[in-house]
């Protein structure tokens, strides 16, 4: 194995990615196009955001284009298919990326749950270059299937949205009590239209009267009313927040904020931007410092991008945080490993033995160099 394909194993093994080509869409007399699939199992549902028992998320995106002045949806394009176990653990997933040419630096705000509501794009200066609002429709477990993606524009002196994209997300539940209860819930049934009725008319020479007394036209002016309106008005009580409260509510925004630059920087990952996702954890980490989740990640992204000390540091946060984080553990291992630092790497080892065979296992094929079945047993030669 040469030195570059050395370096880059324990990358692919860290994203525990698989990468592959999906079946090539052939017509006649055009070229043949691929996109490029890509596996990641280091997830589970609740860190993808999803509630619920999942079992299965299918995901397409459609672009819109305007004909005619009316928005209309291009034909769906299969972005994503993940699998989670019944414990939430990821089981099985292939996704396709779809790359957009970067125009800027992208901020994002999320609401309480970590969904994305707004992205602002600035250039190198600062500068605002452009604005995207996003809409969402859920599911009764509280998960989205529908997001609208919509331009923010300026027309006729007003802000308004213009959707440009559209996502479906088909989610598939395992069959548990609140699924259940779901199920059992009776439908309403529809009422039925009431049938018109053609209004009576009268026989023609034939005159309905009516006993209601004709008003008098001079009666119907409005008469004069005399209002007092008193010198000094009733005084006006405004409800103040207990510093409880507020402390509460400040406490709550501070968790949405978090979570939604840890989202982000999951989000960069998994598009190969190390130095977005790096500032998105660090962002994360700003507000809640002990995320093991959020370390980890901005351990993945430094690895990935060869500074291995930051890298060491993170994953070695993330182990103190969470010690029984097998994923953190495996990437320190990785890092020691770059950084020389044979002895800790073999501590890892010894971790992972008790915490993962199964990614021992791969530290150890990773660098077959070292013999580890050999160095963790004292008095070995």
């Amino acid at each position: 194995m040469n030195c570059i394909v050395r370096r880059l194993l324990p990358v692919f093994m860290l994203w525990t990615a698989v990468f592959t080509l999906a079946a090539p869409s052939q017509a006649q007399n055009a070229s043949v196009t691929t996109r490029a699939a890509i596996t990641v199992l280091d997830s589970t549902k609740e860190q993808d955001g999803l509630l619920g028992s999942v079992r299965r998320v299918k995901t397409e995106t459609a672009k819109i284009d305007l004909k005619d002045g009316r928005p209309v949806e291009g034909p769906p394009q299969l972005v994503e298919i993940t699998t989670y176990g019944i414990r939430g653990n990821r089981v099985e997933n292939t996704s396709y990326p779809i790359k957009d040419a970067v125009v800027g630096k992208e901020e994002y705000k999320y609401d309480e749950r970590g969904n994305i509501t707004e992205m602002t794009v600035r250039d190198e200066r600062g500068a605002i270059l452009s604005r995207e609002a996003y809409s969402y429709d859920f599911d009764k477990l509280g998960n989205w299937t529908r997001m609208v993606t919509s331009l923010v524009v300026f027309e006729n002196g007003e802000l308004k949205r213009e959707p440009i994209e559209v996502t479906y997300r088909t989610v598939t539940y395992y069959y548990d009590d609140t699924v259940a209860k779901i199920a059992e819930e009776p439908k309403p049934e529809p009422k039925p239209e009431p049938v018109p009725t053609a209004p009576a008319v009268p026989e023609p020479g034939n005159v309905q009267l009516t006993d209601q007394p004709v008003p008098d036209p001079g009666a119907l002016s409005t008469p004069a009313v005399s209002v007092q309106i008193d010198s000094e008005p009733p005084p006006v009580f405004i409800p103040v927040k207990s510093v409880a409260s507020v402390a509460k509510e400040n406490t709550d925004n501070t968790e949405a904020n978090a979570n939604g630059s840890y989202l982000a920087g999951r989000d960069f990952l998994a598009q190969h931007k190390d130095r977005e996702a790096i500032k998105a954890f660090k962002d994360s980490l700003k507000l809640n410092p002990d995320d093991a989740e959020a370390q980890y990640g901005l351990g993945f992204a430094n690895f990935r991008m060869g500074r291995f000390r930051d890298a060491a540091d993170a994953f070695k946060k993330a182990s103190v945080l969470s010690p029984r984080m097998a994923k953190a553990h495996y990437g320190l291992g990785l890092a020691y490993q770059e950084l020389g630092m044979e002895k800790q790497l073999i501590e890892e080892y010894r971790v992972l033995e008790n915490l993962d065979r199964t990614l021992a296992k791969k530290l150890a094929e990773t660098f077959p160099q070292f013999n580890f079945s050999c160095r963790v047993v004292k008095g070995c030669p």
